[in-house]
């Protein structure tokens, strides 16, 4: 019998806790069934597999990722957008680490689910570069550059490689309007959005 409250989206924000707290490798279903004050069979109530879990994780992961990135761009220019989604961008890997590094996992997790939702995430930048002006082709070499740097730059960052010579956030807001302003005068600060 299911316990009293405990239902499938519980289980992937409890499931989605620990792994912000230890890691996705450290990660277990008995640990997780621990903190909800259930058996670990009992989770098979709710969710028929760790990989169904996992899948529903990377969703959740996505999810909230994507809030990060696009909160407070509604009325924003096209080049303001890209500069608050890259502000979201480290903001969520900061806020999240062990989450960030699960999301960054899921291509080599063969999900076709997992991998359609991070392509969706990575495509929604997509009219927003074409707002700037961009070809179908620049966006797609523009997209993978600006989270290369992206990403970059939180990798190295958490790993510790930047030193106090200079604010790391200073650093990012210059990395980051670099790029767009390489975008701007590349194709003539036109902003079609």
């Amino acid at each position: 019998m299911a316990r009293k409250g405990l239902n499938t989206d519980r289980i992937v924000e409890a499931a989605a806790e620990l792994i912000a707290e230890r890691g996705f490798d450290q990660f277990s279903l008995r640990e997780l069934a621990d903190r909800l004050g259930v058996k670990t069979a009992s989770l098979y109530n709710h969710i028929s597999s760790l990989s169904e879990l996992t899948s529903n994780i990377g969703q959740a992961a996505f999810e909230r990722m994507a809030g990060q990135l696009y909160s407070g761009t509604e009325d924003a220019s096209s080049f303001d957008t890209l500069y608050h989604i890259a502000i979201g961008y480290r903001k969520f890997a900061k806020e999240n680490p062990e989450l960030y590094k699960t999301i960054v996992k899921i291509p080599a997790t063969g999900d076709p689910d997992l991998i359609e939702k991070g392509q969706s995430l990575v495509h929604s930048l997509y009219p927003v570069l074409e707002a700037c002006g961009l070809s179908e082709n620049d966006i797609i070499h523009f997209s993978r550059s600006i989270r290369s740097a992206m990403h970059g730059f939180v990798t190295l960052e958490e790993a510790g490689f930047f030193g106090t010579m200079a604010d790391a956030d200073e650093s990012y807001f210059y990395m980051v309007k670099t790029l767009i302003q390489s975008l701007k005068d590349g194709h003539g600060g036109e902003d079609r959005g």
